[in-house]
């Protein structure tokens, strides 16, 4: 474990190196503790800290999940989030709710899954309150053969049903490993791009951000 440690700790200060004090990168630090009760559910608490530019805190963000598995195909979830976006004049603070349906099925060593998220409020303050967000993802993960990486590759579109249309897309591109029984750490390149508006005749004029993303899961 010690190993794998010191890895995500080179390749932390490496990306920021080459990415300090630039406009189009990101590094985003989730951690996720998990509670199994009652043989189907989970719950979880997930601290968040997204950081850009020269590694100065962006957003972060705190987030308590309930988790229901009907089925073996079939994953529920409900979220309440609690995002703080950091501003040189004064944090601003949003609240949202967030509600999952994940199908899921395995074909040989490959899980491919689907995901429906409905929220009412972007997850990274794009938005103003109010707005509602349709936010198809599907998935594919490899299970490599007496390994315990998982490598994985997932697309997922942000519609607002406010405003009929879609305003950005993120392509990811990572790796999972568990330690032990209860520990899981995970590393992704994010590349999150933003759409014109609807009938607009001009692209958006938000970069494409780059982002480095650094997981780690605990399960009681």
């Amino acid at each position: 474990m010690k190993r794998v440690l010191f890895i995500l700790f080179i390749l932390f200060v490496s990306y920021g190196t080459i990415c300090a004090k630039t406009e189009k990168f990101g590094t985003w630090i989730e951690l996720t503790f998990t509670k199994k009760f009652l043989k189907d559910f989970e719950f979880s608490i997930i601290p968040e800290f997204r950081l850009q530019d020269d590694f100065t805190m962006d957003e972060y963000i705190f987030e308590g999940k309930l988790g229901y598995e009907p089925f073996k195909y079939l994953d529920l979830a409900a979220s309440y989030r609690l995002n703080t976006n950091v501003k040189t004049k004064g944090n601003v603070i949003t609240h949202s709710l967030v509600f999952d349906a994940t199908g899921k099925i395995k074909i040989d060593r490959f899980n491919a899954s689907l995901r429906t998220r409905f929220s009412n409020e972007s997850d990274s303050g794009d938005n103003a309150s109010g707005n509602y967000l349709l936010r198809p993802r599907v998935k594919l993960q490899y299970n490599i053969r007496k390994s315990k990486f998982e490598p994985y590759i997932s697309y997922e579109l942000f519609h607002n049903l406010k405003k009929n249309s879609i305003e950005k897309g993120r392509f990811d591109a990572g790796i999972n490993r568990d330690l032990g029984k209860h520990h899981k750490v995970g590393l992704y390149y994010r590349l999150q791009d933003y759409f014109p508006e609807k009938n607009a005749i001009i692209k958006s004029d938000k970069n494409s951000i780059n982002i480095l993303g650094i997981n780690y899961g605990f399960k009681f």
